[in-house]
């Protein structure tokens, strides 16, 4: 009985809590699959969501072949078919940890705080890049990421769960561009993270950025990427002469407009 309980009708009941959908707006349970034959497993199905009736009516090696074929169809741009929409989310929260430096009037660092924040919140849909911005560092330095509040788990799936932090990033290279551009105003480290298609998390890029207010108010603004600041160039480089979205040309003038450009730095 617990057995049925714990592998059947609690993870019917999570789903239920996690989905934000009560009983009462279930219109039907459909059950696919040769687990779902067994009549214990039925009657916990039916206990979990409420329903008094089982619909059986699915042929399972149709209904996988049918669903490929819209979401095909739908993925493609010469057939016409109703959209199907699908959302993935991901079961686990992701949190970014690292020390905040406490500087003082003269910029010395007097403390570190552990900071531990939640980048992706559990159900957050997926792909998605995110960004964090490190205002205070202004040498290498690191940061964790790792898996958030799991107290949602049960006691023997938190054992099962194994090491919850994922990795380790090393941004290298902050001092010396920071030497280089110590003529601007220093905005920041910006990491961008992204959980991809697999639902993995990965560091995307890491850049310094930097602004200039111009002296001359009247002065073009203007948005350039630094290439990589070991030498590469990025992709959709701006070729000489063409205008970008939002960009002034030559002689045009955008008032106030500060600079800003990105250095590309080095996660490991």
């Amino acid at each position: 009985k617990q057995w049925y309980q714990r592998r059947v009708r609690a993870p019917f009941e999570e789903a239920i809590t996690v989905s934000g959908v009560s009983r009462s707006e279930i219109d039907q349970v459909v059950l696919f699959g040769g687990g779902t034959r067994v009549p214990r497993v039925q009657e916990e199905i039916k206990k979990a969501t409420g329903a008094s009736v089982l619909h059986k009516y699915i042929n399972t090696d149709e209904a996988a072949a049918m669903g490929s074929a819209f979401m095909a169809a739908t993925a493609s741009s010469v057939f016409r078919t109703k959209e199907i929409k699908l959302k993935d989310a991901n079961q686990f929260p992701f949190f970014v940890a690292f020390h905040k430096l406490v500087l003082n009037d003269e910029g010395d660092i007097t403390e570190e705080k552990l900071v531990n924040k939640e980048l992706y919140y559990r159900n957050n849909a997926y792909p998605q890049k995110k960004a964090m911005t490190f205002t205070k560092f202004t040498d290498d330095f690191h940061f964790n990421v790792s898996y958030g509040n799991l107290a949602f788990l049960s006691e023997g799936q938190s054992k099962e769960f194994g090491v919850e932090e994922l990795m380790r990033v090393n941004i290298k290279g902050v001092r010396d561009v920071y030497n280089q551009h110590h003529d601007k105003t220093a905005k920041g480290i910006k990491a961008h993270l992204l959980v991809s298609e697999s639902g993995m998390i990965n560091i995307d890029s890491v850049e310094a950025i930097f602004e200039t207010i111009p002296a001359n108010k009247t002065e073009s603004g203007w948005l350039d990427s630094v290439s990589n600041f070991f030498g590469g160039n990025e992709e959709g480089e701006q070729k000489e002469g063409e205008k970008k979205d939002g960009e002034t040309k030559e002689g045009e003038a955008k008032v106030g407009a500060n600079r800003t450009s990105r250095v590309h730095l080095s996660p490991c």
